[in-house]
């Protein structure tokens, strides 16, 4: 089942946009399946869980997707290829301290709250470029790209117009900003129920988990 889930994915997805299986939830022998199917990069949302994977996996591309708490940031460093949830300076603050005593540098992306929605986390887009002026000091962090999930809604012309709006912040930010600190290869949105609108919007990363484990058609 999984593997022909993730088959018929493949198929839909065009090339130049990576799939990030999201595993939470699933057990050890499911996210196995998933890597034997061909999916290098997985997804992640609870430190615990990932590091009861990282430990038990190896040749895979690891990007924590979840909220990620403050306390728990030391216990992810070098071990992800890509934290998609940097939320606030003061996370990112730590993620740059704790990389700097690892003598490393973590790759991260920026998550925006464009719909406003009190149960999503990110950054407001009116004061972003006082936090990319910021993240750009910080040593050991390379900023990649930008996260934002659609709205909790059914209204597909809503969730376009946030992936539209991230897009052009995206687009603005690589026309004007430029350094080894910074460089704006990722636009991570996208999930089981908006990948599509999103890959047209231009999203080059889609997080997906429902549409591979269920045995339903999604």
């Amino acid at each position: 089942m999984i593997a022909e889930n993730i088959e018929r994915l493949q198929a839909e997805i065009p090339e130049n946009v990576t799939l990030v299986a999201v595993t939470k939830y699933h057990d050890l022998a499911d996210t196995k399946a998933v890597v034997a199917a061909g999916i290098k990069d997985l997804g992640e949302s609870r430190v615990q869980d990932f590091l009861k994977k990282y430990e038990a996996m190896d040749h895979v591309n690891w990007h924590f997707i979840g909220h990620l708490q403050k306390n728990k940031v030391k216990q992810i460093i070098g071990k992800v290829y890509l934290i998609h949830s940097i939320d606030s300076l003061e996370l990112l603050e730590i993620v740059n301290r704790e990389s700097e005593k690892a003598g490393l540098v973590t790759d991260v992306l920026l998550q925006l709250n464009l719909a406003r929605e009190e149960t999503k986390y990110g950054f407001e887009k009116e004061n972003f470029n006082r936090v990319l002026e910021k993240a750009m000091t910080y040593q050991a962090v390379r900023i990649k790209g930008l996260m934002a999930m659609g709205p909790h809604t059914e209204n597909n012309q809503e969730i376009r117009n946030i992936f539209v709006e991230l897009k052009q912040i995206y687009d603005k930010i690589k026309e004007h900003y430029h350094g080894d600190k910074l460089s704006m290869e990722v636009l991570s949105m996208g999930m089981t129920d908006d990948y599509k609108i999103a890959i047209e919007e231009g999203s080059n990363l889609v997080r997906i988990g429902r549409k591979i484990f269920s045995s339903e058609e999604i």
